[in-house]
């Protein structure tokens, strides 16, 4: 048996009632590992696990990696999602961890809706008519089996991430870490010395950190590791995600230039939204690169693609620990009719999608720009003409430069 305490300190067990506390507390235990010992998640399918101490590194059959630290939200959740074999962790350092006999996690009825799925198959294969759906049902049935390769955040973005999360970190101390590398250190000199930033270039880590801002170093990361997060096989994926990625930069720049004319959005949050709004296009694709023959069909993987990104999308940037500001952006970027008391960045990321065309973008399918409830919303109706026609001039021209600055 456990000490309660252990058992508080996770949110997973605070609604409990005391008998329910004992009852899991004595089908518990806790185990302690050295550095560099390894959990191994089939081994481990009889028990839930929690890390109360200690580093962990994850890694997935798909070679995809995540970082856990104790004490942070991550930690809040079971070390492993799934039994698949192949999936382990690697102790980074001495591990403290809470070990749980699933059966008593079941009882209570414990992370049951973690994975709760709104998704409706029966409809999706309608909407798919005729299409394979080979590829669809791979995917949803990952999903149904808790058994998805989500994409993780690598190693260096966690660490800038962790660091930007504390209130009290310096610069000196963020320059220290981004120079771990040398890509991402090599793009945040570069936006910095942009003209977007002035004309005085910036000769160090430090001074551009200075000039761009803590939120303009998270979206900096942020594209960077879009760019590499996954790097497919074949030509049909390779294209989708050459467009994806170019499509998230546009959206994302034209957040950041909307975001400055309206009060209470802030610039480089916007630009986050724009750029995370199709996360979920990323797993799609690794699955999809798995079957060369079904992606090639353009129709089968853009069908899928349109009816699954937003589910999966937010899902991802749940894993991936985003407020739900973020994850309601990928949620709900593509329905046009969503009703919310007041305009937020998921409004402006609608605004900018229906703008992409305009700038060298596709065209996105919806309802007229001045129907758009979110476009009302963010009192854009009320605007000069003359004023919208300048300034998706001036958007053209920063599109242009912000692809070619992040994407090369």
């Amino acid at each position: 048996m456990v000490d309660l305490k252990e058992l508080l300190d996770l949110n997973d067990f605070k609604k409990l009632d005391d008998a329910a506390m004992v009852d899991v507390a004595e089908h518990a235990e806790i185990k302690n590992y050295l550095e560099n010992d390894r959990l191994v998640a089939e081994k481990m399918a009889g028990y839930t696990l929690y890390l109360l101490k200690g580093e962990l590194d994850l890694q997935t059959t798909g070679g995809l990696q995540q970082l856990v630290w104790a004490d942070t939200d991550r930690a809040q959740t079971p070390v492993f999602y799934t039994d698949t074999p192949g999936h382990y962790g690697r102790c980074l350092s001495a591990c403290k961890v809470l070990q749980i006999e699933r059966t008593i996690i079941d009882k209570y009825g414990l992370n049951r809706d973690r994975f709760k799925t709104d998704l409706n198959y029966a409809d999706f294969e309608t909407l798919m008519g005729n299409t394979s759906l080979v590829l669809f049902d791979e995917i949803t049935e990952l999903f149904k089996s808790k058994s998805i390769t989500l994409p993780s955040l690598p190693e260096i973005a966690l660490y800038i991430k962790a660091a930007l999360e504390k209130e009290d970190v310096s610069t000196a101390k963020l320059s220290k870490i981004i120079q771990m590398d040398p890509v991402i250190a090599a793009r945040v000199v570069q936006v910095a010395n942009s003209s977007q930033y002035g004309e005085i270039k910036s000769d160090s880590i430090q001074e551009a950190l200075t000039r761009i801002g803590i939120e303009g170093v998270r979206t900096i990361v942020m594209g960077v590791v879009l760019r590499d997060l996954f790097m497919p096989n074949t030509q049909p994926v390779i294209d989708a995600m050459t467009q994806f990625y170019e499509h998230s930069i546009r959206t994302g720049v034209i957040c950041y230039a909307l975001a400055k004319k309206l009060p209470g959005f802030d610039r480089d949050q916007a630009f986050l939204a724009g750029i995370l709004h199709d996360i979920g296009v990323v797993p799609i694709l690794v699955v999809a690169d798995r079957h060369p023959q079904i992606a090639a069909k353009e129709n089968n993987l853009a069908a899928v693609l349109t009816h699954l990104k937003s589910y999966i999308g937010g899902i991802v940037l749940q894993q991936w620990d985003f407020t739900d500001k973020f994850i309601n952006v990928a949620k709900h970027a593509y329905d046009w009719e969503r009703k919310v008391e007041k305009a937020d960045y998921c409004d402006l990321v609608q605004v900018a999608l229906l703008h992409s065309h305009l700038v060298g973008g596709e065209k996105i399918k919806g309802p007229i720009l001045s129907e758009l409830p979110a476009f009302k919303r963010l009192g854009f109706d009320k605007a000069n003409p003359v004023d919208n026609i300048q300034t998706l001039k001036e958007l053209g021209l920063r599109v242009k430069d912000m692809v070619k600055l992040i994407c090369k």
